[in-house]
């Protein structure tokens, strides 16, 4: 297959990235699942493969659709028990300032759900609560979405290398601890230029809330985190997250005194996240998947983790909020609405990664494999695209972790072919996957879903370029590093 024939493999995601900047995401997932529909026969598909990616597809939408039903569900009760008014109350108690109050959540909170869950999780909780403090819907997710960008290279304790990298590429202990290192490296120069457009976004919308509280939060959790990675590994989001949030209660907090109780279900929310990390056991019986080998007879399959989402910890945290709230009254009609129309949207968005991924057939490549292979032939220009390969791949798959596993060999071979630093060059992958959640439209509708907002293009205009400049900086930074190592 030419370069020429490879490089329409591209056009969906161009085609979905722009009509959704020009023309707003509904109009792009369907426009590029039109498109990719066309180039499904184009590659000589097999025509089963088509109902059956598309059954792949739902599959995966009911995945996440489990997620927001259970942040919808949470956060209806505690709005109904008056949680969230003494939440708001409460962190108004523990600094003055309200831009600590919102950086304190943005960052903390954001590392750490995204550190011990993943899943989409901070989208789905942190953007709640800054709504609640008064900061507009769109700027809460914008920001949540953009933080969550840095910190989910140690996703879900370290998935999206330990499943995406380390064990694909039959890496050594050595190597995951060198990728960590270099990962942690680029986040925080990633963070820099992130915060310093989540500053320009929160004075133009809150001027009260702007100062120097942002980078002093942001340093508190990223020193941390680039000192413990090359040591903790996948532990590095959650010890980091800890040690900032130890270091805001004892030096930054101006009042100790907090009514802990509306923190409640949030605190056993994410007890019930963390016990499957501690307790491998558990870890094993909730990860049996519900599977569906060769969907209609096609190599198309497709898993579903019903206990690993975390639908039943937020439904748990719920009726912990209605208990201690003495309220028994539970409001589903709200809940569902919002979950049904996100259907609408995500669906059609799955089924063109899946449609991607099912092209081809046994004698030519898939639209994603022709894809790698476009890009393994750059040479010289390699190191300048790898973060951004990891960008797409998160953005067409919804995944840090699965774009690692779809561009991670590439990333390794041509890094092997170029003689460079396999570890810097699979670095620069995951801190490209990582950023692209900030993008990703999965993660964007989800968040927005449970915030009530229904303009998506709103959140990815604000959030493409501080992630088009982080991955560029991360290019430039990795290819001084080649040189010098």
């Amino acid at each position: 297959m030419d370069t020429l024939f490879s490089s329409l493999s591209l056009l969906p995601i161009i085609i979905l990235l722009v009509v959704s900047l020009l023309r707003g995401v509904r109009f792009g997932v369907y426009a590029g699942l039109a498109l990719t529909i066309v180039l499904f026969f184009v590659w000589e598909s097999h025509l089963i493969a088509l109902p059956a990616a598309l059954v792949a597809a739902l599959v995966d939408t009911i995945s996440i659709l489990m997620i927001v039903f259970g942040a919808l569900f949470l956060h209806q009760h505690m709005e109904q028990t008056g949680f969230i008014t003494r939440i708001k109350a409460s962190l108004a108690t523990v600094h003055h300032h309200p831009g600590f109050q919102f950086y304190f959540l943005a960052f903390f909170l954001t590392a750490f759900f995204e550190s011990v869950a993943g899943f989409g999780t901070p989208g789905a909780i942190v953007p709640l609560l800054l709504i609640s403090m008064g900061f507009s819907p769109i700027l809460s997710i914008v920001v949540v979405l953009l933080i969550d960008g840095l910190f989910a290279i140690t996703g879900a304790i370290g998935t999206p290398v330990t499943a995406g990298l380390a064990g694909p590429l039959d890496l050594s202990p050595q190597q995951v601890s060198h990728i960590y290192l270099y990962a942690a490296g680029f986040m925080i120069l990633s963070g820099c230029i992130t915060l310093s457009f989540i500053r320009h976004f929160v004075k133009n919308e809150r001027p009260a809330a702007a100062g120097t509280h942002g980078w002093k939060l942001f340093f508190a959790l990223a020193i941390p985190f680039a000192g413990l990675s090359y040591f903790l590994q996948e532990l590095t989001g959650v010890i980091a997250s800890a040690i900032m949030g130890a270091l805001s209660y004892f030096f930054l907090f101006t009042n100790r005194k907090i009514d802990w109780q509306p923190w409640l279900p949030y605190a056993l929310l994410l007890v019930l996240l963390l016990l499957p990390k501690l307790f491998a056991p558990l870890a094993s019986f909730i990860a049996l998947p519900l599977s569906f080998h060769e969907i209609f007879s096609s190599s198309v399959s497709a898993s579903l983790q019903p206990l690993k989402s975390p639908l039943l910890p937020f439904i748990l945290a719920s009726f912990m909020a209605l208990w201690l709230g003495k309220s028994h009254k539970i409001n589903l009609k709200p809940v569902l609405k919002k979950t049904s129309a996100v259907f609408l949207v995500l669906f059609p968005s799955l089924a063109i990664t899946r449609l991607m991924l099912a092209s081809g057939n046994p004698g030519t490549p898939s639209m994603v494999e022709s894809m790698s292979l476009l890009f393994a032939r750059t040479g010289d220009l390699y190191p300048l695209l790898s973060p951004f390969i990891g960008v797409m791949g998160t953005f067409i798959t919804g995944s840090t972790t699965v774009s690692n596993i779809i561009f991670g060999p590439v990333q390794f071979t041509a890094a092997q072919n170029l003689g460079l630093t396999h570890e810097l060059i699979l670095a620069m992958q995951l801190n490209g996957a990582s950023l692209g959640n900030a993008i990703c439209l999965f993660n964007i509708i989800a968040a927005a879903a449970v915030a009530g907002v229904e303009n998506y293009s709103a959140v990815l205009n604000k959030n493409i370029l501080p992630v088009l400049c982080a991955a560029l900086a991360t290019s430039l930074t990795g290819i001084a590093l080649i040189t010098l190592l």
